[in-house]
């Protein structure tokens, strides 16, 4: 019988299951006249619903592949496939729409309006994308009280504690049911017990929402959460526990 195996274009074989598939992703800067690869003919892929940790020293591309993952950044070369498609083969428009409404984001630092209350910074994502203000408000008060903000949807964030602007953060990421979330040292900035706290929400939300996460930390404790663990080694992605899956190993 002929191998019917669903294939990507470069010829790469598709994973059952797979919602993101890189492909020859390569990233690079020039620093002080020098080229400095980050990322080098990567190939990995990501199942729909999983819990991925990206750890490793600093420096090692952590956040350029979360860009690139975001389509904050684009590859030098290569492919990002999502459920198929190459979402950098998009144009500006489209792309700008798939990372509205499919990605959600979730910083170190929250970035958050100060402003504005937490219910007006939860709603900004959704306003922006159209939708009417008094259906925003509704899905805004819904996510607050869902991340443990019920009694705060009226405060300005600079009177919330550093744990409940984070979780702000967390809420406007997740206001458009994005299908992933990405978050670059989501508690880097908290101290243990709101660190504590949060990991176990991002992973009560992973678990009610079925949405596939990506979490790029130094905290051991939040990584050991996550289905799988991948670092960045001679530009590839390494996955700690199988390393041979997904095309991931180091070669």
């Amino acid at each position: 019988m002929a191998d019917v195996t669903p294939q990507t274009q470069d010829g790469h074989p598709v994973i059952s299951g797979s919602f993101m598939s890189l492909r020859d992703l390569h990233k690079g800067y020039n620093i002080s006249g020098a080229r400095i690869e980050i990322l080098s003919g990567v190939h990995f892929d990501i199942a729909a619903g999983e819990t991925l940790a990206v750890v490793g020293a600093s420096g090692i591309g952590k956040s350029t592949l979360l860009h690139i993952l975001g389509t904050l950044d684009r590859p030098d070369k290569g492919s990002l496939l999502v459920q198929g498609e190459d979402v950098f083969a998009y144009n500006d428009r489209k792309l700008a729409r798939f990372r509205n409404m499919s990605v959600g984001f979730v910083f170190q630092f929250h970035h958050l309006l100060s402003e504005f209350t937490a219910l007006e910074n939860t709603m900004m994502p959704a306003l922006i994308n159209g939708m009417r203000k008094a259906s925003a408000r509704e899905a805004g008060e819904k996510i607050l009280v869902r991340v443990g903000l019920k009694d705060r949807l009226g405060h300005r964030v600079t009177k919330l504690s550093g744990g409940e602007q984070q979780r702000v953060a967390l809420a406007r990421a997740l206001i458009l049911s994005p299908d992933i979330l990405l978050a670059d040292e989501p508690t880097g900035n908290l101290d243990i017990g709101n660190s504590e706290q949060i990991h176990d929400l991002l992973m009560e939300l992973n678990r009610e929402l079925h949405m596939t996460m990506v979490v790029v930390t130094h905290n051991l404790d939040l990584a050991s959460l996550m289905s799988r663990q991948v670092t960045i080694f001679e530009g590839r992605l390494v996955d700690m526990d199988r390393s041979d899956r997904f095309g991931g190993s180091a070669r």
